[in-house]
């Protein structure tokens, strides 16, 4: 079987990847205050932004 490789999803494919994990690690970092409890604003928002990327990630994967 010969497949196409669609450029469009392939770059879907990197924006997911790397906002997933760019989201992560604002995560990590901005979703905790310097006493470490959790700030749940900003944890939310990177929190709601992996889910998004990671959904983005994975339909570009099962398109590309």
């Amino acid at each position: 079987m010969d497949y196409e490789v669609s450029t469009f999803w392939s770059l879907v494919v990197e924006i997911g990847f790397f906002g997933w994990i760019g989201s992560t690690i604002a995560f990590i970092f901005k979703g905790f205050d310097d006493k470490e409890n959790l700030n749940k604003k900003r944890a939310l928002f990177w929190g709601l932004m992996i889910v998004l990327f990671y959904a983005i990630w994975v339909t570009g994967l099962v398109n590309a």
